[in-house]
């Protein structure tokens, strides 16, 4: 009896293998020319980084063999994330060696070897558009492999004549906390990742950092083992205790190697722990490797959109706004993430209107509306309502296409805060102060016009604060509950 021959997922496995093998092949290829071409000055510089270039590839070659070997017969049997989180590792070890060997040459005028060094990038973009689409390329659904091209657009390395660090080699970049009692290693480890594309801030206690934690979120913490007063453990155990910090990675950084040590930091919760003296390269590998696994995670989360809707009069609550969406992101984390839509963040181009550039409220899940003593700016006359009335401002036009989204399809579902209390205003600007007084009439009668019924009584629900404290406390409690009843949803 005849065999009905390989199935479409095993033939489309060993293409992969050949499509890993063939530019992997690439980087060991030209690091050995390199290696076989150089001078005896030349070897002093470089045979190190080279000699880390072919391991890694060589390692790369064993984890292709391993992960995606003939013995898998369907995409059950791969760890994917396993696969795309070592073969990035080494991946990046690639990419920071060649940066230093990059800097060395264009240092000492060698372009040859600068030339090479290009051919290796070129590969590793190959690479990375492989581990980047292995889903679609093993998925069943897919009638076809994917083709797989050497330009990958956006996720480009830079080639010749450019300096590229190796955080650049998988577009990870970020901020970092930098925790650690010596302002020489704070200086070091700054300029680092820098260099590796990071912006990062440095703390000298662990105090400090608690501190720093409650008011700004960061991608990454690099912690210090041993400080004085709270110790980098004691440090490290308060964050992964606390629901709101718990989900943000944490390396930890001690000149002890003791396993003891190491163990109780990773029961502990740390991501990861890196020995001192370290080597830069390896160090900015590490966290590179840290956050991919931390965006494996998060892009198997539930996305909410958020449309946060204001005029320009609660500035401080929008950004209050956005300061509790984070911190809402952080207990979630791994489970649902909130995408916050704000004017402010977005690329506005004057070609345009404001309104038709940001993504509509009624194809989000959460409108949050903010209002105090403006209605807002007016629209252009080509933005009516269906019935060809004009909107009071643009956000009217806001309020309604989310409302009438909701009445369609049952989302987004409606949030909306009113301040209490009259704005400060100078009395020395006439006109600004009649503006203004205009401007609270316009809105009166626009809350009256949505929000109550002929009878006089409130047809849609809001909420009202007199401080900012209460908005935000308010805000983190109706968000946290609309999150967990859309997920249960």
């Amino acid at each position: 009896m005849e065999s009905d021959g390989p199935s479409t997922f095993e033939r489309r496995l060993t293409e992969l293998r050949h499509e890993f093998r063939t530019p992997v092949g690439h980087m060991i290829g030209y690091a050995e020319l390199i290696d076989e071409e150089l001078d005896e000055d030349g070897q002093k510089a470089y045979r190190h980084d080279l000699a880390a270039i072919m391991a890694a590839g060589q390692k790369m070659l064993a984890l292709i063999d391993q992960h995606l070997g003939s013995n898998r017969k369907s995409v059950d049997d791969i760890d994917l994330e396993d696969v795309q989180y070592s073969l990035r590792l080494h991946l990046n070890h690639i990419g920071g060696y060649a940066e230093i060997m990059r800097e060395e040459a264009v240092e000492r005028g060698e372009m040859e070897i600068s030339r090479d060094l290009d051919h290796i990038g070129e590969a590793e973009r190959t690479v990375l558009s492989l581990i980047e689409n292995l889903l679609g390329f093993l998925s069943p659904e897919a009638k076809e492999a994917p083709v797989l091209e050497q330009d990958v657009g956006d996720t480009a390395l830079p080639v010749s004549g450019k300096k590229f660090a190796s955080a650049s080699i998988v577009g990870i970049g970020g901020e970092i906390l930098i925790v650690d009692d010596n302002v020489m290693n704070r200086e070091l480890l700054t300029r680092r990742l820098a260099r590796g594309g990071y912006k990062s801030k440095a703390v000298s206690s662990g105090t400090d950092a608690l501190v720093e934690l409650q008011q700004y979120r960061y991608d990454l913490i690099l912690l210090d083992y041993m400080m004085p007063g709270l110790s980098g453990l004691e440090t490290l155990q308060a964050i992964k205790a606390n629901s709101q910090l718990r989900s943000m990675p944490v390396i930890m950084l001690s000149a002890s190697d003791e396993a003891d040590v190491m163990v109780s930091c990773i029961l502990s919760g740390a991501e990861d722990y890196v020995v001192k003296p370290f080597n830069p390269v390896l160090l900015i590998a590490r966290i590179n490797s840290c956050l991919e696994r931390v965006r494996l995670r998060r892009n198997t989360a539930q996305q909410i959109k958020v449309f946060i809707s204001s005029p320009g009069d609660v500035i401080p609550e929008r950004q209050i706004a956005k300061m509790v969406v984070g911190r809402i992101n952080e207990e979630f984390s791994g489970r649902a993430i909130l995408v916050p839509i704000m004017w402010e963040e977005e690329p506005l181009l004057a070609s345009d209107t404001f309104q038709a550039q940001i993504h509509p409220p009624r194809e989000t899940e959460i409108y949050l509306g903010i209002l105090w003593s403006r209605i807002g700016s007016p629209l252009p006359d080509t933005i009516r309502r269906p019935d060809g009335t004009a909107y009071e401002s643009g956000t009217a036009y806001e309020f309604e296409d989310a409302l009438e989204g909701h009445r369609q399809t049952g989302k987004p579902e409606m949030l909306l805060y009113i301040k209490h209390g009259a704005p400060e205003i100078s009395l020395s600007d006439k006109s600004l102060v009649l503006d203004r007084l205009d401007q609270i009439d316009r809105l009166a009668a626009y809350r009256e016009k949505a929000l109550m019924g002929e009878d006089g009584t409130y047809v849609a629900a809001f909420h009202v604060f007199d401080t900012i404290d209460q908005f935000e406390t308010m805000l983190e409690t109706h968000l946290r509950k609309l999150v967990r009843t859309i997920m249960s949803g």
